[in-house]
């Protein structure tokens, strides 16, 4: 997470193949992290924010996926207030 010269915050993602294998997974993953980050974002400073999905994130359900990334993002925007 950096600091931008933007106005708006910027998500990146590292989703490894090693990770979760198929495309399949790998979308999903992407897709509620973007939809999340869709969110939010206006809660958020002006940041870079990179997003790398670990093991737990292949088998975590939606709901716990959607969970951990608020409880991230309200800690992004406590860090950089």
């Amino acid at each position: 997470m950096l600091a931008n010269h933007e106005t708006h915050p910027r998500l990146g993602l590292s989703i490894a193949t090693r990770t979760f294998g198929t495309a399949v997974a790998r979308n999903r993953i992407k897709r509620l992290t973007r939809e999340s980050f869709r969110m939010n974002q206006h809660k958020l400073p002006s940041v870079d924010v990179s997003v790398s999905a670990r093991d737990g994130a292949r088998t975590a359900t939606t709901a716990e996926l959607y969970a951990s990334l608020e409880k991230h993002w309200q800690a992004i925007a406590k860090r950089w207030q």
